[in-house]
């Protein structure tokens, strides 16, 4: 909604790694009680990422139940508790791309339904998903045999996924969505952090205009692309700086700048 030249803002939505988090992976101190007085002024607050339902709630649990998340790049969304919109992956194209990426020197992740799924080869990485990221994980000897919806399929590189990700690109990026979202990480899915943001828009009866997003990498550009006033993080690409999209070092600073103008956006 506008009123003379001033964006009245409903929705804000925030990618994690690299754009909310902070460095060692804690979110901002002073979040929670911006994200009370963003509540209070009508203004809903999303969490956009890759990672597992479990995941977010926890890490946000203070104010989870107030809050909109984007989980699995948007395959499972959920609005103040409540599932929204589940898009998984068809399962005998899933298995095709987990045996695809079984080739690979990667460590494999697979988003179930309610857990995630790993195979037992590489125990640093299943650890770092448990007791860092705080993940809830199930060890399988298969992973082309699991019994579960497909939501999302990861492919972890320590050294970076640079050298294989144009052509898994090639091979699967005219079948469903196939993207690198970090340095580290490459992805596979139906849905996209589009899906998600408007899905929890239509829920809520919200114009592009009325929500904001934040990101970083090429997984966010649908989400950002989405919305009226999209913010892109400084530390981004450039190739992603050249789309036109504010810039910004930190979000919290500008959400504060929201709370402080009582839900207004200056344009």
């Amino acid at each position: 909604m506008r009123t003379g030249g001033i964006t009245m803002i409903r929705m804000i939505a925030s990618d994690l790694d690299g754009t909310l988090l902070e460095p060692v992976e804690h979110l901002p101190d002073g979040l929670f009680d911006t994200l009370e007085e963003l509540d209070k002024l009508g203004i809903t607050f999303v969490a956009a990422s890759g990672r597992q339902y479990d995941n977010l709630r926890r890490l946000f649990a203070p104010a989870a139940r107030r809050m909109g998340f984007i989980c699995e790049n948007g395959a499972l969304n959920m609005l103040r508790g409540k599932e929204i919109k589940l898009q998984g992956i068809e399962r005998e194209m899933g298995l095709a791309i987990i045996r695809r990426l079984m080739e690979l020197p990667v460590c494999i992740l697979v988003s179930g339904r309610h857990t995630c799924y790993v195979s037992p080869e590489n125990r640093a990485f299943t650890d770092d998903m448990v007791y860092r990221l705080r993940n809830t994980i199930a060890v399988v000897d298969r992973l082309d045999q699991i019994d579960d919806d497909i939501l999302k399929i990861s492919a972890f590189a320590p050294d970076g996924v640079a050298s294989f990700a144009p052509a898994l690109e090639r091979e699967w990026s005219h079948r469903l969505n196939a993207v690198v979202s970090g340095r580290c990480w490459f992805d596979f899915g139906t849905a996209s952090k589009e899906t998600g943001i408007k899905a929890l828009m239509e829920t809520l009866s919200l114009a592009p205009d009325e929500v904001v997003a934040f990101g970083d990498q090429f997984n966010d550009v649908t989400m950002l692309d989405a919305v009226g006033h999209p913010y892109l993080m400084e530390n981004a690409s450039q190739q992603l700086k050249t789309r036109g999209y504010r810039l910004c070092s930190k979000v919290l600073p500008v959400l504060r700048s929201i709370v402080e103008n009582r839900g207004e956006l200056p344009l």
